[in-house]
Formats: C-alpha cells, structure tokens, sequence
C-alpha cells in the first residue's frame, strides 16, 4: 500500500512538472506572437535566442566542418556562432557545427553587413537585400526604381542603411526604420560614390564614407547626419586619400580607415588623422563595442608587420611587430584574432598572447568566441584546441 501510495505521488509530481513546462512553452508562444503584432524590436532577439536553444538540443557532428572553399563569399562572428556566405546560401553554425539556419538565395553578387545578431545580405549591383538572424530571415526587399546597391549596414537597434547608385544623383543613402518598411533618413549624394555606412548604436546617427576626383586629384570626405535634420552634423574632407571603410564606436566617435590614413572623429567635433608614412595599409577590423585593429605594412614589406589596437575611446592600446604577413584579422568582445603564416594568435587589447595554435598554408581566417577559437582553412573549419 505504501509503495503504491509513493508511486501515485511520484507520478502526480511528474504530471504537475510536465503541466508547468507545457504552461511555460505555451507563454512564450503566446508572448512571441503578441510581441510581434505589437512590434516590439527586441522580439526577434528573444525569437533569435529562443530557436538557437532549441536547436542546441541537437547538437551537430562536431568539427570539422566540411565546406566547398570556392563557394564561400564571407565569413564572419555573428551573436556567438558562425556565420557565412556562400555563392548559394547563408548558414550559422554554433560550437558543435550544427547548421541552426541553411538559407538560399540567387544573389548574383552577395555580400553582407552584421551587428549583434542580425545580418543584412544583400546583392551587390543588384537591387535585392534581405534581413536576417542565426535562425530565421526576417525580412526580404527591393530598392525602389531597381537602384544598385553598392553598399549597407545594420544597427544596434536593428535599423538598416543602404547606399545605392541612383538616376537622380551620383549615390544614394536610405535609412530604414526597424520594421525595414519606412524610410526614416534619406540623402542624394549630387557628386561624389559613397563606399562605406555606418548607423550609431542609439539609432539616430549615420557615418558615411565618399570618394570623388576633383583637378585629377582623389579627395574622400566623412560625412555624418543626425536623421532629425536634413544637413550634415559634421563633414572632413581629405585631400588624396581613398577613404575605404567607417565605423561608429561608442560615444559617439566615429573611426574611418584610408588607404594613407585612419582618422578619428571625437564626439562627432573633433578629427585626428594618424599618416601611415612609408607604411602600406595591409588589413583592418572593428569591434562591436568600439576596438579598430589596423595592420601596416613596413615600407611594403610582408614580412614586416604592425598591428595597431585603439580602445573606444580613441587612444592606442597596443602596437605588435610580427615578421610574417598578417592574413586575416578580427576582433570580437576583446580578443584579437590574427592569422600569421604558420600560427594562429588570439590576442587580448593590450598585444598580450591569450592563445597560440600552429597553422600552414592552408589557413584562411581565424575566428575566436569566447574560449572557443576556430580555423578556416581550404575545404573545412576546424575548432582549434
């Protein structure tokens, strides 16, 4: 009589468990769909992470991870998996190489732009984009009047930013708001080809890169714009300099990455250029929350390099010399991936070694998550140990 009056208690408490986890499920779901119609912009981060959990209950084959080298367009670190781009799709594959999301698309030329856990894929020369996360696409659209895209951005707060060829002007800057429906921001560029945007973290600002000739001379300027008014916050020229990417940090600073020089925008006031000289610009990065790692080449030569970290707010932390060409470089939430022609480095902020693996001639990129580190090489990713 005992043991059965147990087994009824053992069993009632496992029914009131299942009970709870079913009513747990069923909020969220419920949770979910309300937030959605309601347009909460952290829905599809909850949605995101969510799904992600799910399908770490199943998990993959481990690394390494098998990949058709000649199909790979991109890859980056993306909300704490990997991301990529192929010729044909885009995938995330989180620490046990599981494919949380395949997704196709027939973008000619495709390429993508990523912040936090979001991504916008889109066609270069082409008039498509799309927005999308680890596990799910969001959204998918079209530039009005078939403008080609020539290049674009996502925001902290989801926002998007495109830069496109236009009939009505040289180059175009869109900003869409975070339903990716309404045009919150736009700026016809009479003259000159933007070829870098950037959107600040508070969702109000954009940072945008132009290159123009002007008497047979190559000028770039920084523009940047608060979408409450229609002229520019602030504007740098630079006389001879090809001005190639731009960055928003935190503060509202503002990093930009010439072919001669970086410049930093203090505040979005204040300019400080640092010349590169005799050295060649050899490879460059940005954090999410506000490191730029630069790589010069020393008079040219390969196999004399510097990197260079800058905190965000603006000053040097550190200056590394390394004897081998710099293949790749990264930063994500403090560590400084390098790829050198025979080792792997994973560097703290201040130049300090954090980890060290052997590579060869094989080696595309590095990745480091975390203690985790991965290695792209030809044919496959592998997870370092």
């Amino acid at each position: 009589m005992a043991k059965k009056k147990r087994k009824l208690q053992m069993t009632h408490g496992m029914s009131v468990a299942l009970r709870v986890a079913v009513a747990v499920i069923v909020a969220v779901v419920l949770f979910l769909m309300a937030a959605e119609r309601l347009n909460i912009a952290t829905v599809t981060d909850i949605n995101d992470s969510l799904r992600s959990s799910f399908s770490g209950m199943n998990p993959g084959a481990g690394y390494p991870y098998k990949i058709n080298s000649s199909s790979v367009r991109g890859m980056t670190v993306m909300g704490g998996d990997l991301f990529v781009l192929t010729s044909q799709d885009t995938m995330s594959l989180d620490s046990t190489a599981n494919e949380i999301k395949r997704s196709s698309h027939t973008f000619s030329q495709p390429a993508f732009a990523t912040r936090g856990s979001k991504a916008v894929v889109y066609n270069r020369n082409g008039n498509r984009f799309r927005v999308e996360n680890r596990t799910d696409t969001l959204f998918t659209g079209e530039t009005p009047d078939d403008e080609k895209i020539i290049t674009a951005a996502i925001g902290a707060k989801g926002n998007i930013a495109l830069a496109t060829f236009s009939n009505d002007c040289t180059s175009k800057l869109t900003v869409y708001s975070t339903n990716y429906k309404k045009t919150v921001f736009g700026w016809n560029c009479a003259q000159d080809t933007i070829t870098s945007v950037d959107l600040s973290d508070n969702g109000k600002y954009a940072a945008v890169c132009v290159v123009g000739a002007r008497d047979g001379e190559i000028y770039s300027k920084v523009v940047i714009f608060d979408f409450d008014y229609s002229e520019p916050k602030a504007e740098f020229e630079y006389f001879g300099t090809a001005m190639l990417a731009v960055h928003f940090g935190k503060n509202d600073n503002v990093v930009a990455v010439g072919d001669d020089r970086i410049s930093f925008i203090k505040g979005l006031k204040n300019k400080e250029d640092m010349e590169y000289g005799s050295s060649t610009l050899s490879n460059f990065a940005f954090s999410e929350d506000g490191y730029t790692v630069l790589a010069l080449s020393e008079h040219g030569s390969t196999n004399n390099e510097k990197l260079y970290c800058y905190t965000p707010n603006l000053s040097k932390s550190c200056e590394k010399k390394f004897e081998s060409v710099i293949k790749s470089l990264g930063i994500y939430k403090g560590h400084i991936s390098v790829l050198l022609e025979n080792q792997a480095l994973v560097l703290k902020t201040n130049g300090g070694t954090y980890k060290k693996y052997d590579a060869d001639n094989t080696a595309i990129a590095v990745y480091s998550i975390g203690n985790r580190t991965y290695l792209y090489t030809t044919g496959e990713i592998k997870r370092c140990k």
